[in-house]
């Protein structure tokens, strides 16, 4: 199986990172995470380094903006030369089968893109 690297980029998001990060670490197919934050001021990088070492934690001196923090993940994930790339959002989460999910619906074509249906949080309802 190719490689999966999650991309998370944070902005002040100490109040969701626990759970965000955790289900990443929780997944039934193994992912490595890339967080930039964004120039935090509320300790989210300082707590992702201490509780997720193997993370792998970009710093921004100040607010780069969403997208242009997703482009330094997804630029890591090519010259890595990971399979996968999941952008998360700090205020999300994945079920442990998620990655096994989506890895499975790609198959084995050589191009695409292929995304999970996000929910809120009962699980019940398409979060539009």
């Amino acid at each position: 199986m190719n490689r999966i690297l999650v991309v998370i980029v944070t902005y002040n998001g100490m109040r969701w990172l626990q759970r965000c990060l955790d289900s990443v670490r929780s997944a039934s197919v193994k992912a490595d995470v890339f967080v930039c934050d964004n120039g935090s001021d509320d300790g989210s990088a300082d707590f992702i380094e201490s509780h997720y070492p193997e993370a792998i934690l970009v710093r921004n001196g100040n607010n780069t903006g969403f997208a242009r923090a997703n482009d330094l993940g997804m630029r890591y994930a090519i010259e890595k030369g990971y399979g996968f790339v999941y952008l998360l959002n700090q205020d999300a989460w994945v079920l442990p089968d998620t990655f096994e999910r989506l890895v499975d619906a790609f198959g084995t074509g050589r191009w695409g893109i292929v995304s999970p249906m996000q929910m809120r949080p009962d699980l019940t309802t398409p979060d539009r």
